[in-house]
């Protein structure tokens, strides 16, 4: 379920929060509740420090974020889960020097984190760490509520934050650090499969230790990190083959299109005799002005009924994207996704000469996979695959 318990945007980057939140503000409430403090003041406890926790996890994604936005990478959106937070940016840095970069700032906003904590539990500790700084910070936190151990808990967990987060266990930031490194001696495609098969035998470890020990959020950690590692080895695999087809290729021989002064009522009967279901829109004088999407055309269908005319529902030419013939399909695909349009014009010294859709990167990539493959000729699926089921790279 896609339900968000809050959303908020903060540096241009909007956060939500999954309804399964309330979770782990219960899990907080009922943990520290039973505790020494009582029920009330225990339960309201909890839910400051589970708070706090997930504030680190935020700040942590957002140091993913805004040093990909340096290298001019857009992120979609940051979400908040009860295992920890997902940075889903628009697309994966292809040089590994920025990867790193891009990986380490999340774990060193955990690092500076505590390192800013440590004078304030200093201060509060009369200088002494002596026996503060401990692996039972969680458990301190519920027999002595109070600020000195409230600060030590958002210190030390902090500190495990950055460490978990660097194992070698792709997707989790070590894994991507990891990948990066092995991507200097090696196509990345082959050091993402790489990093994915360490990550899944560390994902299986954590699982075996976690049946053992009981510890229920070890064994979703590693059901996460074996299924993301695979989910993103199809993606960059997928982009490896897309990568080698310009955008010439998805173009449709004999694509029909449309003029602004005809009615919808036409699309429909082109709708039935054809598999297109996107059309260019021209003017009387052929110039490229818009695109009627299936979305739109529906929508209009059922609001306007099919005497309306296709100017007065089309997407303007204005916002949809433009690429040359010479674009490779990957970089297609990812501007589908940065400008959230399902569509994207081709143009060649300036002419229009015909539209891209998603279907239509979806129907060469099935059918080229399968060349390569050795395999038979795949049919045009029915169904086309908008934009927003594109692969996302997420950063936790």
């Amino acid at each position: 379920m896609n339900w968000n318990l809050a959303e908020f945007r903060l540096f241009g980057i909007d956060v939500k929060v999954h309804w399964s939140f309330v979770l782990v503000l219960a899990f907080g409430a009922f943990l520290y509740g039973s505790g020494p403090a009582g029920w009330i003041g225990g339960s309201l406890y909890g839910v400051l420090s589970m708070l706090l926790l997930f504030a680190s996890v935020t700040l942590h994604e957002y140091g993913h974020a805004l040093t990909a936005r340096r290298f001019g990478i857009g992120t979609r959106s940051i979400l908040l889960l009860p295992i920890g937070g997902v940075a889903n940016l628009e697309r994966i840095p292809e040089k590994p020097s920025q990867e790193l970069a891009v990986v380490s700032a999340g774990p060193l906003i955990n690092v500076i984190i505590a390192i800013v904590l440590v004078p304030v539990a200093l201060l509060l500790n009369r200088g002494n760490l002596g026996g503060v700084l401990s692996l039972d910070a969680v458990s301190a936190n519920i027999q002595n509520p109070g600020l000195l151990t409230l600060v030590v808990f958002v210190l030390s967990t902090n500190l495990f934050l950055a460490l978990f987060n660097l194992l070698p266990a792709f997707p989790l930031d070590g894994g991507r650090l990891l990948r990066a490194l092995l991507a200097y001696m090696m196509p990345y495609t082959q050091a993402t499969r790489t990093a994915v098969v360490i990550g899944r035998l560390l994902a299986v470890l954590m699982a075996i230790y976690g049946i053992f020990s009981g510890a229920i959020g070890l064994l979703l950690i590693a059901f996460f990190v074996y299924v993301g590692g695979s989910a993103e080895l199809e993606a960059v695999s997928n982009r490896a083959v897309l990568r080698q087809y310009k955008a010439s290729r998805a173009l449709t021989p004999g694509a029909t299109s449309l003029y602004t002064s005809e009615r919808i009522e036409r699309v429909v009967e082109l709708l039935m005799r054809s598999y297109q279901t996107d059309f260019p829109v021209r003017d009387l004088s052929g110039r490229f002005v818009g695109v009627l999407t299936r979305p739109r055309l529906i929508t209009a269908l059922r609001d306007s009924g099919p005497e309306t005319r296709v100017v007065a529902v089309m997407q303007p030419a204005g916002d949809i994207p433009v690429c040359s013939p010479e674009t490779d399909l990957a970089t297609v695909w990812e501007q589908m996704g940065q400008s959230g349009s399902r569509v994207i014009a081709v143009a060649d010294h300036g002419q229009v000469l015909g539209i891209i859709t998603a279907d239509d990167i979806s129907e060469v990539f099935q059918v080229m996979s399968a060349a390569m493959a050795g395999t038979e000729h795949r049919p045009r699926p029915p169904a086309g695959t908008s934009n927003d089921s594109q692969e996302t790279p997420g950063y936790v």
